[in-house]
């Protein structure tokens, strides 16, 4: 079973063209989407329980009180940690004939393209363990994002591979990922609900450090990120996600070597 994480905050704009374009995509895969909605303040709840009644492979959990990009994917997780120990099985077709759990996120404001899915489901049915939506593997792109963003989001591979080097990866903050769902899971156990802890997009950042560690084939996939097809405001605010990274670095070495192994560093 695929089972598609979706934090919304206000994505009443885009929500329902992303998920006629994931069902589109995953017609042959069996799948749930979890809509979680972050106390949006605009339709997107409304939206989402509305397609819901129509198609019943769409979930939605709502926040009453705003929790961060952190906080909705942990509801997310949790709601697919529940659902693949609870859903049958029995009668689930695959083009293959190995079956995995896995758990992919994405963005709800349809930046990133949903015909991305099939091949990252793929690679995770040929063994690999997490893979990644990659702007900067050969053949990705960005479109429409201004230069600070841009730079950001650059500067923050550039750093996170200094301190926290994964072979292979090029692009860390990225949220468009597929996970092996018995890793996370295993992962979600060891750390509880400090798997994620940042409230910024540093999140992403984290929870890529931390699930690394028990991953064996970490693999990137080359997509087009088209933030040109995004609608209303940037929920990215740019000063707290740089203090937010910076702060993620000093908290996780300070954890695994304490200060002096972290100064030498």
């Amino acid at each position: 079973m695929l089972f598609v994480v979706l934090p919304a905050y206000n994505e009443e704009a885009a929500l329902r063209i992303l998920l006629d374009d994931i069902r589109e995509a995953c017609r042959n895969i069996p799948t749930q989407i979890i809509v979680v909605n972050d106390a949006s303040t605009d339709q997107t709840l409304q939206i989402a329980q509305a397609y819901a009644r129509n198609y019943p492979q769409v979930r939605v959990v709502s926040h009453p009180e705003n929790k961060g990009l952190g906080g909705s994917l942990m509801t997310g997780f949790k709601q697919a940690f529940h659902l693949r120990r609870n859903l049958p099985k029995e009668g689930l077709v695959w083009e293959k004939d190995y079956y995995h759990d896995i758990i992919l996120t994405m963005d709800a404001d349809n930046t990133h393209p949903a015909d991305r899915i099939p091949l990252m489901v793929e690679q995770i049915n040929l063994g690999a363990d997490l893979v990644v939506a990659s702007r900067y593997a050969l053949g990705g792109n960005q479109y429409g994002l201004h230069p600070l963003r841009k730079l950001l989001s650059w500067g923050a591979g550039q750093v996170m591979g200094r301190f926290f080097p994964v072979e292979g990866l090029k692009d860390y903050s990225c949220g468009y990922r597929a996970y092996r769902a018995s890793i996370l899971e295993n992962t979600y156990l060891i750390y509880d609900e400090e798997l994620i802890e940042s409230r910024s997009f540093a999140g992403m950042v984290e929870l890529l450090v931390k699930v690394v560690n028990y991953c064996h084939d970490i693999r990137e996939i080359p997509f087009d990120l088209h933030y040109e097809k995004k609608q209303g405001k940037s929920k990215m605010k740019v000063l707290a996600t740089i203090g937010g990274y910076f702060s993620l670095i000093i908290r996780l070495k300070k954890e695994t070597w304490g200060w002096v192994e972290w100064v030498r560093e």
